[in-house]
């Protein structure tokens, strides 16, 4: 005859693995919100690069072109052609594109989390029954 542990021993080693998966996509967002905040507070620049030309033809002066928005004029900002400007800028649009990874990623775990709050809902409704 068997004991009833064993007829629920597989749905107990899987129970007790959930609390540290569970730690474990927590850390994971934490990490991911960590590093957005990080980008956001370094700057983020939603532009794009333009360089106009000189009167050789070659790229000399640096502006930002920003995405147009409804009924208003695009807006461009002039950086110049001082290098350390030119880098403070390109680097801010970077930290913007990887900001926009990261946004990814948090929806992504978020989509997780409530993917997998149902899934336990789901199990606990079948094991109330």
């Amino acid at each position: 005859m068997a004991t009833k542990k064993n007829h629920t021993a597989e749905l107990a080693k899987l129970a007790a693995d959930v609390p540290g998966l569970i730690d474990a996509l927590e850390d994971q967002i934490a990490e991911v919100v960590a590093n957005m905040a990080e980008l956001k507070k370094a700057g983020l620049i939603y532009a794009t690069e333009h360089w106009r030309k000189d009167a050789k033809g070659e790229p000399k002066y640096f502006y930002l072109l920003y995405p147009q928005k409804n009924g208003e004029a695009r807006r461009r900002d002039y950086v110049g052609c001082d290098a350390d400007s030119i880098e403070k800028a390109r680097a801010g649009i970077v930290r913007a594109g990887e900001y926009d990874k990261l946004a990814a990623r948090h929806s992504a775990l978020a989509d997780r989390v409530r993917r997998v709050a149902e899934a336990l809902h789901e199990a606990r409704r079948h094991l109330t029954r």
